[in-house]
């Protein structure tokens, strides 16, 4: 287990407030389904973390904080602009949002103007082929994508995705290990 922080000395971009939801234990176990699955990015620093730990921290506000791992250096990025971090306009809500199990993947139609769902595997597979190899679909997670919805103030999660064609560090060896850094983890979580 990493050093416990104080969430005030934290770095508050890896700081999500529960103080929004009227179940904040349903969002803890939430969020800490995406730990180990996801990397996370902080603009403040413009840092991407993949190897964190989630703790839950009480007294001045409910919240969760990722802790970087701080035996795993080589597990940070440095230098990643904020330009290279889009949204992605999906959404991923636990299946009791429709009274399933299985995860969903929610997204805008092709008008904008409403929201289709299906399941998780089918829609990340739509999703690698709309953006296909030469800019992947590399989802990683920001403290603002946290949600709840407003129907059934369940957790909901929405997706940002990096940007290897934005990134602009000094190798291309660097961009690769991004990528495949981003895309091992994300494989956990969709399979």
């Amino acid at each position: 287990m990493y050093k416990h922080y104080q969430t005030a000395n934290a770095n508050q971009d890896l700081v999500w407030h529960l103080s929004g939801f009227s179940y904040p234990e349903k969002a803890v176990a939430f969020l800490k389904r995406f730990e180990g699955s996801f990397c996370i990015f902080s603009k403040s620093v413009r840092q991407l973390y993949s190897n964190y730990e989630l703790q839950q921290t009480f007294g001045e506000g409910n919240s969760v904080v990722a802790l970087p791992n701080p035996h795993a250096y080589h597990d940070t990025f440095f230098n990643i602009p904020e330009e290279a971090i889009l949204p992605t306009g999906m959404v991923i809500c636990p299946g009791e949002v429709s009274g399933s199990e299985n995860w969903l993947l929610c997204y805008k139609n092709a008008e904008g103007n409403g929201w289709k769902g299906t399941s998780l595997a089918k829609g990340i597979d739509l999703f690698r082929e709309k953006y296909g190899k030469d800019d992947p679909f590399l989802p990683v997670l920001l403290n603002s994508d946290l949600k709840k919805s407003s129907s059934t103030h369940l957790p909901l999660m929405h997706l940002h995705r990096i940007s290897i064609k934005k990134l602009n560090l000094p190798s291309e060896l660097q961009r690769k290990d991004i990528a495949a850094t981003v895309a091992d983890k994300f494989s956990k979580f969709a399979a």
